[in-house]
């Protein structure tokens, strides 16, 4: 399979288009994984209902039992809770940090590890997340499959 990428200027919205002779495995797995990268999750913002692509967010958190997604630059509460978010999503990215956060793995830029043993998460927008030790290898292993890579032991 090849890939064609095209920078057009003015475009609306950007799209994707398959063009296809046949559907074999490997063009199935794209599509799985593009099905769950286009998928929506709806928030409130000021008493206000907005809809936002599950791939603009950066990570959830619960906080005082209530639920908050944030993207680049807003926090919206969402009615879900985290395991109803990893339950759904887990396809597009999404893993266990700690009790109380879950982060989109492709919005990570760094991680690093601290002197209690636990591990900073740098993303994208800057934000800086704690994962606890207890979770360490769940996000391993779903970084490793997101790689395509067998971690050794």
């Amino acid at each position: 399979m090849k890939l064609i990428k095209t920078k057009e200027e003015y475009l609306d919205e950007n799209y994707l288009e398959l063009h296809y002779d046949e559907i074999d495995d490997e063009t199935v797995g794209v599509l799985e994984r593009l099905r769950s990268a286009l998928k929506y999750i709806e928030g409130t913002l000021d008493e206000k209902k907005l809809t936002v692509p599950i791939a603009d967010m950066f990570y959830f958190e619960t906080v005082d039992r209530k639920t908050f997604g944030y993207t680049r630059d807003t926090c919206i509460e969402v009615k879900e809770t985290l395991q109803g978010i990893i339950d759904e999503y887990t396809d597009a990215g999404f893993v266990r940090i700690s009790k109380s956060s879950i982060v989109n793995l492709y919005k990570i830029k760094k991680l690093q590890g601290d002197l209690n043993m636990r591990t900073l998460i740098y993303l994208r927008n800057d934000e800086c997340l704690v994962m606890n030790r207890g979770y360490r290898a769940e996000f391993y292993k779903a970084l490793n499959k997101l790689q395509g890579k067998k971690r050794s032991k």
